[in-house]
């Protein structure tokens, strides 16, 4: 069993992929499949030539809170049936999270299909999803709006798109900072999307992006900097009603809904799990993490049972003078954590409080009250998928 990169051989891992997943190998999935292979890092376990195991390690920037950190995004992660509990997608694994950590690369996340199988490679549920499901007749979120909408094709909307996302929550708190390729892997390569803009004073302040399939359509991107341009855009959707008969729409979640303040709120609605995310290599992470200016006292973070990344494990002191090291032992106040736990901590998906409730850390009395002022006090939020 070896694992190696793939560089150019494509077609054995879109079959693999369409296999694993039951995809079709319709001219337009290859299409969008063999652009994102190129566009990412390609590793496969390989039996006599045959490859039996894949991974796709997409490398990504995505802005926290102002700070830009280096992420991997995994994906196609798939066996054949006859080369399956051979241990091969952890070797694949392993590889990858060693590769990334030379690289300086703070984090990672992914799309489970099971979310305790990711987790023992150090990952943790780290965002959330709120889904909405009702008949246009019944949409709640269209009122009246002084902007209009218009349709428009993807290269006429991409600029206008490009620069709402980057001014939109969505991309702010761990959202991807979304580079050319991506958006024509997302978007352009997906011919069936349809698009339309929301200007107000002819100035573009919203955007969707939804897709009809026989009697339904969904909402696959819905951005607005406005509460005018929300309602605008949910407007014109609901005026799709002789045209579908349920409307869907998933968006990312950040503890709050505007359910309580429309007229109508009765539509289905769920909350999901959505990606999971680990930090990578923790000591890049720690030197960049945007806190710098607010520590007040050091104190030590220490990793524990980092099976697949062990280089991350041991004491990390944090000073007020912006000095973050790796040590042997310290005698500083200290937080002990998994992986898993530092990743829900510091992206802010779980509060301090709720890890402590859970006894999902250890934490020394003098240091919650200044960790608590440290950390994110609002969720992350991701739109994207891989």
């Amino acid at each position: 069993m070896t694992v190696r990169k793939i560089q150019a051989d494509f077609q054995q891992m879109f079959d693999l992929a369409t296999y694993a997943f039951v995809q079709n190998k319709s001219a337009e999935q290859k299409e969008r499949f063999t652009y994102l292979a190129k566009n990412s890092e390609n590793y496969g376990s390989f039996a006599d030539e045959i490859l039996a195991s894949q991974i796709m390690a997409t490398p990504f920037f995505i802005n926290f809170w102002d700070q830009t950190f280096k992420m991997k995004g995994i994906g196609f992660v798939s066996t054949y049936p006859e080369f399956r509990k051979q241990g091969r997608i952890d070797a694949i694994m392993r590889e990858i999270l060693q590769d990334s950590y030379k690289q300086g690369t703070e984090l990672s996340y992914l799309a489970p299909f099971s979310y305790p199988f990711y987790r023992r490679y150090g990952y943790e549920s780290a965002f959330l999803q709120i889904r909405y499901e009702a008949s246009p007749e019944m949409w709640p979120f269209a009122e009246k709006s002084m902007g209009k909408v218009r349709r428009i094709t993807f290269p006429a909307a991409k600029e206008v798109m490009k620069t709402i996302y980057q001014k939109s929550d969505e991309s702010q708190k761990g959202g991807l900072q979304r580079a050319e390729w991506w958006l024509k892997y997302k978007f352009d390569l997906h011919k069936d999307f349809n698009f339309a803009i929301y200007e107000e004073k002819n100035e573009a302040r919203g955007y969707v992006v939804y897709q009809i399939v026989q009697d339904k359509l969904e909402i696959m991107e819905l951005i607005a900097l406005t509460q005018s341009g929300f309602n605008a855009l949910h407007a014109f959707i609901k005026a799709h009603s002789g045209t579908v008969k349920k409307i869907g729409w998933s968006c990312p979640y950040n503890g709050e809904t505007k359910l309580l303040q429309v007229c109508n709120p009765q539509v289905d609605v769920k909350i999901l799990p959505y990606m999971m995310a680990r930090v990578v290599n923790i000591l890049t992470f720690l030197k960049a993490y945007p806190w710098q200016n607010k520590i007040k006292q050091s104190f030590t973070i220490e990793i524990v049972a980092d099976s697949f990344l062990p280089i991350n494990n041991g004491c990390y002191e944090i000073t007020p003078e912006k000095s973050v090291k790796q040590v042997a032992t310290s005698k500083l106040p200290r937080i002990k954590v998994t992986p898993q736990s530092f990743t829900q901590l510091f992206l802010g998906s779980v509060s301090l409080n709720e890890l402590r409730a859970a006894e999902k850390i250890e934490l020394s009395t003098d240091l919650a009250r200044q960790l608590t002022t440290l950390l994110p006090t609002e969720k992350p939020l991701l739109g994207d998928y891989f």
